[in-house]
């Protein structure tokens, strides 16, 4: 459509605020009708860019006009159409006037300028579990919004500057009678700055603002989830003169480690043993994720599947003191080749089974070597 907001603009449709900002001030210096006396169709031209601006500008009347057009604005939430030309009037700002009038003198009250807060730029970084474990500190390279080197976040070409807006005398705010109401909307002439720039700057078209890479150095702290969001105060996009930067969110991937499985603060991890180890017991000496080794006693006996727990060993507690606990699963592993020798002990070994030899006493294991040999040769309970 040849009168979409956004072609009135000549912006794409994912457009910045700096690049509304600054398409927007090209057009209004070209078609205001103080340069173009007389010009009616100049004049629809400033008038046609000021609605487009008001309303893409707005985060609010900028999703709602991307989802039904410029009619869903007609009862969009803050809008009041019909007053004061193609921009409408934010109903918050319509009753701030009529207090500010009736009980605070008149004067600036909220027609004062406003620029809004830079927005907020996410990103995502990926650390192994041992990072996860100690922390570590990762860099993001990033695109941000920042002030203009060239102009110092003026707008204005060198030795030009700035000059107070002629139309809203630098209050960002113009005021309008509309029947027994005092009225006021954002300036049309200087999109709410209070500023105007006649020689704008050509590194950032007039915006103050440019989009430049920059790296941040994100800590990550110790025990770290997968999927949890760190956020970096002022590490997002600038925001207009004496507005505050948005923020920085980074979302933390945690990368699967061969040897551990997390469960909350908790490590999970397999050991695998023979038939011999399961039956007559063990020891077994493991290395935990802090590279520290520790010592584990496996009884006589021990079923496939059991699981043994090791305190302190597992993951730091992020929002807490202390370490979650190592949980070693024990595996049996049944040969899948045997020697003939091999094969020739194990069969009497089983028909000693079959003969309802005495099992190991508890002492000796938990449910002695007869439970484990029955079910891996089919002798039965």
């Amino acid at each position: 459509m040849a009168d979409d907001f956004y072609n009135v603009l000549g912006v794409p449709r994912n457009a910045t605020e700096a690049e509304l900002k600054s398409a927007y001030r090209k057009l209004a210096m070209k078609y205001h009708p103080d340069r173009n006396p007389g010009d009616k169709q100049a004049e629809e031209k400033f008038r046609r860019a000021n609605t487009a601006y008001q309303t893409l500008s707005d985060a609010q009347k900028r999703q709602i006009y991307d989802q039904f057009g410029e009619a869903g604005l007609q009862g969009g939430p803050g809008v009041h159409p019909g007053f004061g030309g193609g921009g409408g009037v934010d109903v918050n700002d319509l009753f701030g006037d009529i207090f500010e009038n009736f009980f605070g003198g008149g004067g600036g009250g909220r027609g004062s300028r406003r620029s809004r807060r830079g927005s907020d730029i996410k990103a995502e970084i990926e650390v192994s579990l041992e990072d996860a474990f100690r922390g570590v500190q990762v860099p993001v390279r990033l695109e941000r919004v920042v002030p203009c080197g060239t102009c110092g976040g003026t707008g204005a070409k060198s030795g030009s500057g700035a000059k107070r807006c002629p139309q809203c005398r630098g209050t960002g705010r113009v005021q309008f009678v509309q029947g027994f109401f005092s009225m006021s909307q954002t300036c049309g002439h200087c999109g709410g700055e209070g500023h105007v720039v006649d020689n704008p700057c050509r590194d950032c078209g007039g915006g103050g603002r440019t989009r430049q890479p920059d790296e941040k150095k994100i800590r990550v702290p110790p025990g770290i989830y997968d999927g949890a969001t760190l956020r970096v105060e002022g590490g997002g996009d600038s925001g207009g003169p004496g507005t505050t930067a948005g923020d920085l969110f980074v979302v933390v991937r945690v990368k699967p480690d061969p040897r551990f499985e997390r469960a909350e603060d908790d490590l999970v991890m397999e050991a695998n043993l023979d038939i011999c180890e399961g039956s007559l017991g063990t020891t077994l000496e493991l290395v935990a994720i802090d590279g520290e080794r520790t010592r584990i006693k496996i009884p006589a006996g021990v079923q496939h599947g059991a699981t043994f727990r090791v305190r302190e060993k597992g993951m730091p507690k992020l929002h807490g003191r202390g370490r979650g606990d190592l949980m070693v699963k024990v595996k049996v592993r049944v040969p899948e080749h045997l020697t003939s020798r091999q094969r020739e002990l194990l069969s009497e070994l089983a028909k000693t089974m079959s003969e309802g030899a005495e099992p190991a006493s508890s002492e000796e294991g938990q449910g002695g070597e007869g439970g484990l040999f029955k079910k891996i040769f089919g002798g039965g309970p």
